[in-house]
């Protein structure tokens, strides 16, 4: 008899736990889709194929299945730093908005402009998926501008969150707007374009 039970804890565990990630998935995707206003718990339910109740007994609200849709998103932050603020931040740069074009980032993307449009009035929203997605990609350009200034290759009385915003701001719009407002440029060399033009005014004169 203890047998039996024990098999049947192993076997339900599991299932609960991909209902549970299908509905956070199916929230993820509908939100990207949608928006907040535009997403409704049924609409949930059909596409991650279970039962309001199912959803409501993890969930009070549907503000509460958003936020925890949002805080079980992942990212994969690329760390370079081989003492060449120029190459390093061009690497980065390239290799995340790379990334950006892969399915998954794409609904990411998406996910970044419902939420932009909707800051003021579920400000919660954003900031988790802030914390969640774009806060490591920060820190690790964070790190970049530190060491460069340390090192002397930037001037050190701008502030880092300042420098931050300089050279990945125009590639973060060129991503999301690069499906409306086309550019001639290729990725390397809007990058490449981007970082020197920033750095011109910048990086200090080592000669």
């Amino acid at each position: 008899m203890l047998c039996k039970q024990e098999y049947r804890r192993s076997v339900g565990r599991p299932r609960s736990a991909k209902v549970h990630s299908a509905i956070l998935a199916a929230t993820i995707e509908l939100l990207a889709e949608n928006g907040f206003e535009g997403m409704t718990i049924e609409a949930v339910s059909n596409r991650a194929r279970v039962g309001k109740p199912t959803i409501y007994r993890r969930w009070s609200s549907k503000e509460d299945l958003v936020l925890d849709a949002l805080k079980a998103l992942s990212t994969d932050v690329s760390v370079v730093d081989t003492g060449d603020f120029r190459q390093d931040v061009m690497a980065f740069l390239r290799d995340t908005f790379r990334a950006s074009a892969h399915i998954e980032n794409q609904l990411q993307t998406k996910l970044l402009s419902r939420l932009i449009g909707e800051i003021y009035e579920r400000p919660a929203l954003f900031s988790a998926l802030y914390g969640q997605l774009y806060e490591p990609y920060l820190r690790q350009l964070q790190h970049l501008v530190k060491h460069a200034q340390a090192r002397g290759e930037l001037y050190d009385d701008l502030e880092d969150t300042f420098i931050i915003c300089l050279v990945g701001g125009p590639l973060l719009l060129y991503a999301l707007l690069s499906t409306t407002v086309p550019t001639k440029y290729r990725l390397d060399e809007l990058t490449e374009l981007t970082v020197d033009a920033v750095l011109c005014g910048i990086e200090r004169d080592l000669s």
